[in-house]
């Protein structure tokens, strides 16, 4: 079921308080990505950068009521489409995923992200949740682009949560969307910068990379700039691949040719690496802890309405398709991850304790059973 607005402002107001307290103790994050293709096939690779490699591969059903965790006009919907995650912070609460539409979603820091004021009248949504808001609602990168004029991302502690996302689809379509002064800007690739509407000139498609730095500081080393700080460096490889292509191999030595890109860009704190193959369903990724080969085919797994959501620790020992290794998520393992995730960044106190229950509480709160996507 739905969490009531009473819930949902006990879990703001604690949440917030946390954060702001938080926001003096906030770790160092950098992640890369980039789309490129393979034979004349798109595919995303990205690299997660973090102090800690917990987490969950999470299966998301469709057909699920939620109620954004959104400090003012929480928006509510029904998952369209069903989803693999990639969580540390809880159920509902990813950094990156692909959908069984081949819609792609990343989130990556950027210190300069200003999004809109409160007082904007668009419904909103957490701006980690909306990835996950994505995946749920969109099958293509424009819908991803219209959505922004009905729904907005809302950080409940602004100095805390400075991110932009990259986002791309089947067709080859991808786009950088940041907020900057309180507006949202698309770059979509081989195409012009972009607003809120999606406003943009058609051209022949390209490849798309992200890092840590602004679309426009990044364009400078597009334009032949010298690349000046560590993230336009990692930027600035993965803008090359993403340009290239990898043509002269089949598609799995492709996977492993964007592992090597990113293996490239690595850094001390990478933890997880996926490239994700959208036309095929499938996920790939290594970890820090395994660096052996897994995957997870979208088309092999249940996703519709009334299905289980199904999990598999991300550092697992496994190797090859992880489909046989998934279990129901239970509180147990929703519980453990949010630990892990809190605990390497946040002090013991009273208020984490509190924060951490009530996140695995909002994910409890989703296991009712959903209703039927019409």
């Amino acid at each position: 079921m739905v969490q009531s607005t009473r819930q949902v402002f006990q879990s703001v107001v604690w949440v917030t308080a946390f954060l702001a307290t938080l926001a003096s103790i906030q770790p160092s994050q950098a992640c890369t990505v980039m789309q490129t293709r393979v034979g004349g096939v798109p595919i995303v690779a990205r690299n997660h950068d973090w102090v800690s490699g917990g987490g969950l591969v999470i299966v998301n059903p469709s057909g699920i009521v939620k109620k954004s965790l959104s400090p003012v006009r929480p928006h509510e919907w029904t998952s369209r489409y069903g989803s693999v995650s990639f969580n540390q912070f809880g159920r509902e609460i990813p950094f990156a995923g692909m959908n069984e539409k081949g819609l792609t979603v990343d989130l990556l820091q950027l210190h300069n992200a200003e999004f809109p004021p409160g007082t904007d009248e668009r419904e909103a949504v957490n701006v980690v949740q909306w990835v996950q808001y994505q995946l749920d609602m969109s099958a293509t990168v424009a819908e991803v682009v219209d959505s922004l004029q009905r729904v907005r991302p809302m950080p409940f502690v602004t100095a805390l949560e400075k991110v932009h996302y990259f986002v791309a689809d089947v067709s080859g379509d991808a786009a950088v969307i940041e907020f900057l002064n309180g507006k949202a800007v698309v770059k979509h690739s081989g195409q012009t910068t972009a607003d809120e509407s999606g406003t943009k000139e058609a051209s022949q498609w390209r490849g798309l990379a992200l890092a840590n730095s602004s679309w426009e500081d990044s364009s400078e080393v597009v334009a032949g700039g010298e690349p000046s700080t560590g993230s336009l460096r990692r930027f600035a490889k993965a803008w090359q691949c993403s340009q290239q292509g990898i043509n002269d191999a089949g598609q799995q030595a492709g996977v492993q040719c964007a592992f090597d890109v990113l293996e490239s860009v690595r850094q001390s704190h990478t933890q997880w690496s996926l490239v994700y193959e959208p036309t095929l369903g499938r996920v790939s990724l290594k970890t820090d802890e395994n660096p052996q080969l897994r995957w997870i085919d979208l088309k092999e797994l249940k996703l519709a309405p009334g299905e289980q959501v199904l999990c598999v620790d991300i550092q697992s020992q496994h190797t090859g398709n992880l489909a046989g290794h998934l279990k129901p998520l239970t509180k147990a393992a929703n519980v453990r991850i949010v630990d892990e995730a809190f605990d390497a960044i946040v002090p013991p106190s009273f208020v984490r304790t509190a924060v951490k229950q009530l996140l695995i509480q909002y994910g409890e709160t989703l296991s009712a059973t959903p209703v039927t996507v019409e």
